[in-house]
């Protein structure tokens, strides 16, 4: 059975939580920016999630991530029972770098949190992340026309992965296993970048129109120069 996760983050057209999240996941939840109203939005969520992921944002990170390990609200401290270690392997192998911090955090974030430790039973944890000026500077876009972008969405829906060709100045942009944004807001993992110098060698390539191969072509083996066919899929902090 597959892994029930919750992605949440805050309110706000320029917080990077709500960014991230909408990025990480279709399903998400975003929580309001007060005492009050964030225990509303958490006492309704449901309460089936075998893990919980909260997204805060820190404006003193750059360039990386911080996994807070507890929360403390009236003087109870509460524990994520989750595998912080790997977590942050999983961050690291994706160019993520990230710390694991031991110290309560102070407002908002560490409010939910703790109401979500408690809710799960410890199965929750709480990652700060930059503002997003930095958030940005971390992740870089995935470009592609815009008419493909229901086609990409349907492959990735459907098979959970997906492939693209970049051909001249794109050669060399996209690296493997690295994470990057999509336009239309998700995620993206570069799972393999393989690199061609004939059309006829693409992979798929019978199932090509003739104008793709033509399009290829031309800015690639006409040219004298290599062409690059990626596969890709969605991003997932569990998988």
């Amino acid at each position: 059975m597959a892994t029930r996760e919750a992605y949440i983050g805050f309110k706000g057209r320029n917080n990077s939580s709500s960014i991230l999240v909408n990025a990480l996941s279709q399903q998400h939840y975003l929580l309001t920016n007060s005492f009050v109203g964030l225990k509303r939005d958490i006492d309704k969520l449901p309460a089936d999630y075998d893990v919980v992921y909260l997204f805060g944002v820190d404006k003193n990170l750059i360039g990386s991530f911080r996994i807070e390990q507890c929360a403390e609200k009236d003087g109870i401290h509460l524990v994520t029972n989750l595998d912080l270690k790997s977590l942050a392997e999983k961050l690291s192998s994706n160019g993520i770098k990230s710390k694991i911090s031991k110290t309560p955090t102070h407002y908002l974030c560490n409010e939910a949190f703790w109401h979500l430790l408690e809710k799960y039973q410890g199965k929750a944890v709480l990652i700060h992340i930059p503002t997003i000026k930095n958030f940005n500077n971390i992740f870089e876009e995935m470009t592609f026309p815009e008419h493909e972008y229901d086609s990409v969405q349907n492959y990735l829906n459907r098979l959970g992965y997906c492939y693209t060709t970049r051909v001249y100045k794109e050669v060399g942009k996209y690296k493997a296993d690295k994470l990057y944004i999509a336009p239309w807001g998700d995620m993206l993992k570069i799972e393999e970048v393989k690199e061609y110098q004939k059309v006829s060698d693409r992979p798929f390539y019978n199932e090509m129109s003739d104008e793709e191969k033509a399009e290829i072509r031309k800015y690639s083996e006409d040219m004298r120069l290599p062409y690059e066919f990626i596969k890709f899929s969605r991003f997932s902090l569990s998988n």
